[in-house]
C-alpha cells in the first residue's frame, strides 16, 4: 500500500513537471518592425501581456492555446506606433506566472517620414516644359496632411508644397528654365512633421533635360504659288515647340540655290527677307529655313514654292536674244536648207536643256526635301549641272551667231 502511494505521488509530480510553464524567446532585444516569437509548454491556456516602462502601461494582451502535448507558440509584430524603451513580458498559465524584461528601440523606417513620388513619371523633359510634382507623405504607413513639404527648383530656391483638396497628396508645378543644363538632374522633396519635435524624410526623382525644339511658323507667303519676276516676301516667326512662346533674339537664316542669307527681325518676333526671284534662271525654287537661339536650341523647315509665269517672264526678258532670232530662222528655213539644219540642231539642244533642268530640280528635291544626298554631293552636282547649262547656252548663242552671218 505504501509503495502504491509512493508511485502515485511520483507520477503526479512528474506530470506536474512536464506541463509546468516554460518558454523561449527568439531575441534578447528588439527594434520596431521585428517579431517577438515565443515557444514553450504550459498547463492550459497561456495569458501573454506586454507592458511598457515606466508606468507599466499595457501595450497589448493575448491568450494562446496549448496543444495536446501542452506546447504553445506565439508571434507579435512590434509596429512603428508601439513605444520604444523597456518592455515587460508576463506569461501566465493555470498554475504559474513568469516575467521577463527586454528593450525595444526605434528603426529608420519608423523614425522618419516616408516621401513617395506619384509624379513625374517621365525620364526626360525639354527645356521650358512644365510638369507636376506630386508626392505622398506617410508616417508609419499612415498618410499625413499637415506636414511641411518643400522642393528645390533648378535655381536652388526652396519652395513650399501644399496638400491638394483630398489631403492625401502634396502638389506643385515645376518649370524647366530655358537655359537649364543639358544633363541628367535630380529634384529633391523634403517633408517635416508638424509639432515641436520635428521628424523628416526626403526623396529624389531623376530625369534628363533636353534641348527644346524650335518650330518655324510661316507668316507669308500663305500659298506656295508666286509670280516669277516679282519679289517674294518671306516672313517667319520662330516659337518654342512646347509652350509656343516666341524665340527672342533668334538667329534665322535661309538657304536656297546654294546661297545663305540672314533674315532681319521685325516686330512681334517676325523675321523677314525679300527674295528677288528674277535673279534665278530656272524654275527650281526651294528654301531651307534654320532657327537658333542663344542657348543652343534649334529647329528648321524646308519650303518649296511653285513659281507661275516663269516661261513668259524668261521670254519677255530675253525676247531680243531668243524670240526674234527664232522668227528669223523660221523665215530663213523657207529660203535655205542649211538654215533648216541649224534650226533642227537648236531644237535638239533645247530639248537637252529641258532635260538638264529636270535633273536639277530632282537634285534639289533629293537634298532639301528627302535628305537623300549630302551637302557636298549636292554642291558638286549642282555646279556640274550649271556648267553644262552654261555650255548649252553658249552653244545656242554660237548657232545664233552663225545664223546671223549666213
Amino acid at each position: 500500500m505504501k509503495k502504491f502511494l509512493l508511485f502515485g505521488f511520483i507520477f503526479i509530480f512528474c506530470l506536474s513537471y512536464v506541463f509546468s510553464l516554460e518558454y523561449e524567446i527568439n531575441q534578447g532585444s528588439f527594434s520596431k518592425g521585428d517579431f517577438v516569437e515565443l515557444t514553450g509548454t504550459a498547463k492550459g491556456e497561456v495569458s501573454i501581456v506586454f507592458t511598457a516602462n515606466p508606468g507599466n502601461k499595457e501595450i497589448n494582451s493575448f491568450v494562446s492555446q496549448v496543444d495536446s502535448n501542452g506546447s504553445f507558440s506565439f508571434k507579435y509584430f512590434i509596429s512603428c506606433t508601439d513605444p520604444a524603451g523597456d518592455w515587460t513580458l508576463v506569461l501566465s498559465d493555470a498554475d504559474d506566472s513568469v516575467e521577463r524584461m527586454f528593450s525595444v528601440s526605434s528603426s529608420v523606417e519608423c523614425e522618419y517620414l516616408r516621401v513617395d513620388f506619384i509624379s513625374p513619371s517621365s525620364s526626360s523633359f525639354f527645356r521650358k516644359d512644365v510638369f507636376d510634382v506630386r508626392v505622398k507623405v506617410t508616417d508609419a504607413g499612415n498618410p499625413i496632411d499637415n506636414a511641411e513639404v518643400y522642393f528645390w527648383d533648378f535655381e536652388g530656391k526652396k519652395n513650399r508644397m501644399y496638400p491638394e483638396l483630398n489631403g492625401v497628396y502634396y502638389f506643385e508645378k515645376v518649370v524647366i528654365p530655358l537655359d537649364a543644363e543639358l544633363k541628367k538632374t535630380s529634384l529633391m522633396v523634403l517633408a517635416l512633421s508638424a509639432g515641436k519635435e520635428k521628424r523628416g524624410g526626403s526623396n529624389v526623382v531623376s530625369f534628363e533635360v533636353r534641348k527644346v525644339p524650335i518650330n518655324i511658323e510661316v507668316i507669308s507667303p500663305l500659298v506656295k504659288e508666286f509670280t516669277f519676276g516679282k519679289p517674294l516676301d518671306l516672313k517667319v516667326r520662330p516659337v518654342y515647340a512646347n509652350d509656343k512662346s516666341i524665340v527672342e533674339n533668334a538667329d534665322i537664316s535661309i538657304e536656297f540655290n546654294n546661297e545663305k542669307f540672314k533674315l532681319e527681325q521685325e516686330g512681334d518676333g517676325v523675321y523677314s527677307k525679300l527674295i528677288l526671284t528674277e535673279d534665278f534662271n530656272s524654275e527650281i525654287f526651294y528654301v531651307n529655313v534654320v532657327a537658333n537661339d542663344s542657348f543652343g536650341n534649334s529647329g528648321s523647315i524646308s519650303l518649296d514654292f511653285e513659281p507661275k509665269g516663269f516661261l513668259y517672264f524668261y521670254i519677255a526678258q530675253n525676247a531680243i536674244v531668243y524670240v526674234f532670232p527664232i522668227l528669223f530662222v523660221l523665215y530663213i528655213l523657207f529660203v535655205s536648207f542649211k538654215q533648216g539644219k541649224i534650226f533642227v540642231k537648236r531644237l535638239l539642244i533645247k530639248r537637252k536643256r529641258k532635260t538638264l533642268i529636270i535633273l536639277m530640280k530632282k537634285l534639289q528635291d533629293d537634298y532639301f526635301n528627302n535628305q537623300l544626298i549630302s551637302r557636298e554631293v549636292y554642291s558638286q552636282q549642282f555646279e556640274d549641272y550649271n556648267r553644262e547649262l552654261t555650255a548649252i547656252e553658249n552653244e545656242l548663242a554660237e548657232l545664233e551667231r552663225k545664223q546671223e552671218l549666213s
